[in-house]
């Protein structure tokens, strides 16, 4: 939420998204809610800086401070030093090793990553906890677009679209050099392994899922068309996984959009196959 004072113009709001760079004020969010997880009794600090040092700076424990206090201190001097890309390795961390810092545990798993989204999204970092990964997308229905894809293969036993889901947001949050040309390859390969599993023995790739689909329940011909269309983009001897593949500008934007594209090409064809009664009959 803006300040009174941005809402009426006298101080001008941050508009960049931070992508390869933590400004000040997102440090020290990050770190105020740390403060928030670990400020507790006599060993919060003692436990996270344990863990910290042994599984994550990969640091002698011995050395670490003998006091609480200077445990927290000595786990600020790292953090506040680290690179951009560092703390966010930390912030996957702390997540992943929340429930073994023997504090009392007051998230779980999945609502550590919203407080962190939150903090996020207030101070314009280009990052958002997507399926329990770090990725560099900002929009909530980008994310929301790609989360449903996740639990909805998931659900309904969409191991191969699933997996290759997965596989382009790993690629995608590499850090600090993600992989956006097969990130791209992952994207697509997950619409791909859709149309396989719910296609027929003798259907052909994704026109032959949405004919079998059409089949059961309505679908438009101009989407139909459509859907085949971006399916041909991306997969044809002039589509992405030949030619554009191929150019040395691919990058963010590109692997991005495939990300948000393929999930809800996967989201809109599993739905019409829950709907006609074949999504149960292809697991």
């Amino acid at each position: 939420m803006k300040r009174f004072s941005q809402r009426i113009g006298a101080v001008e709001a941050p508009t960049i998204i931070q992508l390869e760079s933590i400004s000040t004020p997102l440090r020290n969010s990050i770190w105020n809610f740390l403060v928030s997880l670990f400020e507790e009794g006599e060993s919060g600090w003692w436990h996270i800086s344990e863990l910290s040092s042994q599984f994550f700076f990969k640091l002698p424990v011995d050395e670490l401070p003998s006091y609480n206090h200077r445990r927290q201190e000595w786990l600020k001097k790292q953090l506040y030093a680290a690179s951009w890309y560092a703390v966010y390795d930390y912030i996957e961390f702390v997540v992943e090793w929340y429930e073994r810092s023997k504090v009392r545990q007051r998230y779980r798993k999945d609502q550590l990553c919203l407080v962190f989204n939150r903090i996020f999204e207030e101070e314009l970092s280009g990052y958002r906890f997507v399926g329990g990964e770090l990725v560099p997308i900002s929009s909530q229905a980008e994310v929301s677009a790609i989360e449903s894809a996740l639990s909805t293969t998931s659900a309904t036993g969409l191991a191969g679209a699933h997996a290759h889901i997965v596989g382009a947001l790993q690629l995608l949050a590499k850090r600090p050099d993600p992989d956006f040309r097969n990130s791209i390859k992952e994207s697509i390969c997950a619409v791909e392994a859709l149309a396989k599993q719910l296609g027929t023995s003798d259907s052909q790739g994704l026109a032959g899922a949405l004919t079998e689909l059409a089949k059961k329940v309505p679908l438009h011909g101009a989407l139909r068309a459509g859907l085949l269309s971006l399916y041909g983009y991306t997969s044809d001897e002039g589509g992405i996984r030949h030619a554009m593949l191929e150019e040395p500008n691919v990058g963010y934007d590109e692997a991005k959009y495939m990300a948000v594209a393929c999930s809800a090409f996967v989201n809109f064809l599993a739905a019409k196959a829950q709907a006609g009664g074949i999504l149960a009959a292809a697991k």
